[in-house]
């Protein structure tokens, strides 16, 4: 007996939609017969009948809230019924489709446009396009057929590969005939409507798949996502960190080229290679300026925007050290004992080291940061600690290499550049380390 009561309670729900839908195609019709003919009276009767469809709406609403309530249903009905919201919702708004074109027929009857005869437009064929996708939806709903709503969903591309098309020629025209400027937004304000039509078509197509096969087909066409691709679609400013550390490491990676055309006397070279390393540091100082840009007033991120901008202070401040020593070198030629030229250059390399984890640091901390991925987060963690051991063993390489230097060295003048060079260089690992930490403290709330 509830059996019995909750089938007819399902198909009264069926046909309020299944009535709802005609109401919406006459909708629709008739609003693509008003533009075509620029028929104002037609256009009204749409306008008007938006109330109706308005109510359609809330009944469905009302019917499938009560179902829900005394019925209890299970499995494919309770499908059918979640479905029915979004069915509702969706035809309600291609009512509002509809509406809005024929609003711009009465603008365009208002201005006294003339037929848009100049313009070659494909705005009738979009519309059949459309159309027949929205009645071949309403089809695979009534008739719960999934192929045909599969078709549907297919077929969207050919409606926005209109849209494209349309308004481009529409946008020539009106460069060509300035004139044709206000007939020109109406009609593109149209050929929105109309791919917007598709849109909706395409989503009762998906309800109807799901309320047959409990399948949601946007996830189904979901790929997996890389971490890469995280970073560029959801959060930006976070690929914009990682094309700066790219650059930093560019610039890094220079360096022992640098140093042993310099203990070569070779000043030709090292200009060269002083030439690239500024070029490559203005175009991280632009990807830093880019990302101050994309933290405007009010953005919601998963971290504060102080922890960004410490973060990437210390970040360039591993390319500003690349080139304080370029301009180090550039001032004063002493000679070196090649031991001692040997040291500082595997001085330099193993400040190099804590740059080879900096790219994946960013790429696990941004997974974590957007996915909550734990597995992201312990790698991210271990990274750091990578970076910490061998910023460890460069100050350890360091402070062993300058006590040689007092040792060995009694020129005042060469000591002290010696000194400040080691410096600079055991500054790179030191603010990679900074950065390091910067990202563990954003990783561990």
């Amino acid at each position: 007996m509830v059996r019995i009561s909750l089938e007819r309670e399902l198909q009264i729900l069926k046909n309020l939609l299944v009535d709802m839908s005609k109401s919406v195609d006459e909708m629709i019709t008739g609003a693509l017969k008003a533009i075509e003919n620029l028929d104002p009276n037609l256009a009204n009767k749409v306008i008007r009948f938006d109330e109706q469809v308005d109510y359609y709406e809330h009944m469905v609403t009302l019917s499938a809230v009560e179902i829900i309530a005394l019925q209890q249903p299970v499995a494919k009905d309770l499908r059918f019924i979640i479905s029915a919201f979004d069915i509702a919702r969706n035809l309600e708004r291609l009512a509002d489709q509809a509406v809005n074109i024929a609003e711009r027929v009465l603008n365009l009857v208002e201005q006294k446009a003339p037929p848009l005869n100049k313009c070659e437009t494909s705005i009738q064929p979009m519309a059949r396009e459309a159309l027949f996708m929205l009645e071949s939806a309403i089809n695979a709903f009534i008739t719960e057929d999934v192929q045909k709503a599969h078709a549907v969903i297919k077929h969207d591309d050919i409606v926005d590969s209109y849209k494209r098309e349309n308004i481009k020629l529409l946008k020539e025209c009106m460069r060509n005939d300035p004139n044709l400027i206000d007939i020109g937004i109406e009609y593109i304000i149209v050929v929105q409507n109309l791919e917007r039509i598709g849109d909706h078509a395409c989503n009762i197509a998906e309800a109807v798949i799901f309320t047959v096969e409990g399948k949601i087909p946007k996830l189904e066409r979901l790929e997996p996502v890389s971490i890469q691709e995280i970073l560029t679609r959801e959060y930006p400013l976070f690929n914009l960190l990682l094309k700066h550390a790219r650059l930093v490491s560019e610039c890094l990676i220079r360096l022992p080229l640098a140093l042993e055309a310099y203990f070569h006397k070779d000043k030709e070279r090292l200009f060269e290679i002083a030439k690239h390393i500024t070029e490559i540091e203005r175009e991280a100082d632009k990807v830093k300026t880019n990302i101050r840009g994309h933290l405007p007033k009010g953005l919601i991120l998963p971290v504060e925007k102080f922890e960004i901008f410490l973060y990437l202070k210390e970040q360039d401040g591993v390319a500003d050290s690349a080139e304080e020593i370029i301009n180090w070198l550039s001032f004063k030629d002493i000679d070196i004992p090649e031991d001692l030229a040997q040291k500082l250059q595997r001085l330099l390399n193993q400040n190099l080291e804590p740059l080879r984890y900096i790219e994946e640091l960013i790429q696990r901390a941004t997974d974590f940061l957007i996915t909550r991925s734990e597995t992201s987060r312990n790698v991210a963690k271990e990274l750091v600690r990578k970076i910490r051991y061998e910023e460890y063993l460069s100050e350890n390489l360091a402070t062993d290499l300058k006590r040689e230097i007092f040792s060995r060295i009694s020129d005042p003048f060469t000591l002290f550049y010696l000194l400040n060079l080691i410096d600079m260089i055991t500054d790179i690992s030191g603010h990679a380390e900074n950065a390091a930490d910067l990202m563990r403290a954003m990783i561990a709330k």
